[in-house]
């Protein structure tokens, strides 16, 4: 195992902007660490600096103590999934797991004891006679895995490696990764576009934005505090909701203004607000078809524009005055386009971020109160 530094790496491509625009990280020794963007924002390039496929303009790479920013891949000691399996077409599934073994230079008793190993760790032992072409993606997937385990690597990069996989697979080889990290207790950094990977396979979450780090840090705690609304509605499922409002005085009071209707007060925190405007970031699963029975539970009447199924849950589009909202329904339930469902929500689950700056100003905060979020 070992920990990845990177320090003030940048790199462009000819004709482009920045790819990678001084980005610093610290990945910590044994973490499973996701670099969290939309695609093209410079995730496989990162990946392939540290590997040492790809040379930075300028910055450096530190495996532990040791700057490798001149080594040359082979001699990093890192093993890396790609995103196309990158299997050895014309190699059974035992010499595809077998060769970084065999460029190891290690006995063959040895390198059969390792790919049984594997291929057993990984359900695949049964395949080991067979060519790339006569498997399924979630077999390929399972391959290029156990071809990169079977190295012994200080350090695995995965380029977004269940992004070719159907919907059921994905699901399935979600959880089997998250045993896998869980087994082999090494350094790994993960690219992913997909939120739910993060959340439900990483310890630690870099949010990469525009070429640089937005955010950095443990994944729940990324998850609950983002640092903006880019944060906020990409580190989400589906997409946070953002609603405008303003700040206004009512005899000697202060509250946010949403919608011309609802009114949050805000007078025991207005030290934290010193403009007119601001937005309101809900997340799509906090918003319910069931009042939780508190009596500052806030209600709306919007008008239904869409019902998506996906899986076993329900993303439902909704129109409110000028507003579009999502929810994120846990079961399966359909609506006619047009219909009018009354939601709730609770301010607790409000972010409140600036107008202009988009920087998360704070969570809504109650009048500290038993039972208050405050």
């Amino acid at each position: 195992m070992s920990s990845v530094r990177i320090e003030h790496i940048s790199k462009s491509f000819l004709g482009k902007r920045k790819v990678l625009d001084d980005v610093s990280l610290e990945v910590t020794d044994g973490s499973v660490t996701s670099i969290l963007a939309p695609t093209g924002f410079g995730k496989t390039t990162l990946l392939r600096i540290i590997a040492g496929i790809e040379k930075p303009d300028k910055g450096k790479v530190c495996f532990g103590e040791k700057n490798v920013t001149e080594l040359p891949a082979q001699k990093r000691n890192i093993a890396m999934v790609f995103q196309s399996f990158a299997l050895y077409p014309n190699m059974t599934v035992y010499e595809n797991i077998a060769s970084p073994l065999k460029i190891m230079r290690l006995p063959r008793n040895s390198i059969t004891k390792i790919v049984q190993n594997q291929a057993e760790f990984l359900g695949i032992k049964g395949l080991l006679n067979r060519y790339p072409r006569e498997l399924s993606g979630g077999e390929k997937q399972r391959v290029a895995i156990a071809r990169a385990l079977a190295k012994g690597a200080d350090v695995y990069l995965l380029d977004e490696p269940l992004t070719n996989l159907d919907y059921k697979i994905r699901e399935s080889m979600r959880m089997e990764l998250k045993k896998i990290f869980r087994e082999i207790r090494s350094t790994v950094i993960y690219a992913t576009p997909d939120p739910l990977e993060v959340l439900s396979m990483s310890t630690h979450v870099a949010f990469l934005w525009n070429g640089k780090i937005g955010q950095y840090g443990p994944a729940l705690e990324v998850y609950h505090r983002p640092k903006n609304t880019a944060v906020g509605t990409y580190y989400s499922y589906p997409p946070m909701n953002l609603i405008d409002c303003h700040l206004i005085e009512k005899n000697g009071r202060y509250y946010l203004r949403s919608y011309d209707e609802i009114d949050l007060e805000v007078t025991h925190f207005k030290d934290l607000l010193h403009e007119e405007s601001y937005i309101l970031g809900l997340r799509p699963n906090d918003l319910r078809l069931t009042d939780e029975g508190k009596n500052d539970t806030i209600s709306l009447l919007p008008t239904v524009m869409l019902t998506e199924v996906i899986g076993s849950e329900t993303i439902v589009y909704l129109k409110y005055r000028n507003s579009e909202l999502k929810m994120l329904l846990l079961k399966l339930i359909k609506y006619d386009v047009g219909q009018r469902v009354k939601v709730f929500f609770n301010p607790c689950n409000l972010y409140i971020f600036g107008k202009k700056s988009r920087e998360l100003i704070t969570k809504y905060l109650k009048i500290r109160q038993k039972g208050s979020c405050g």
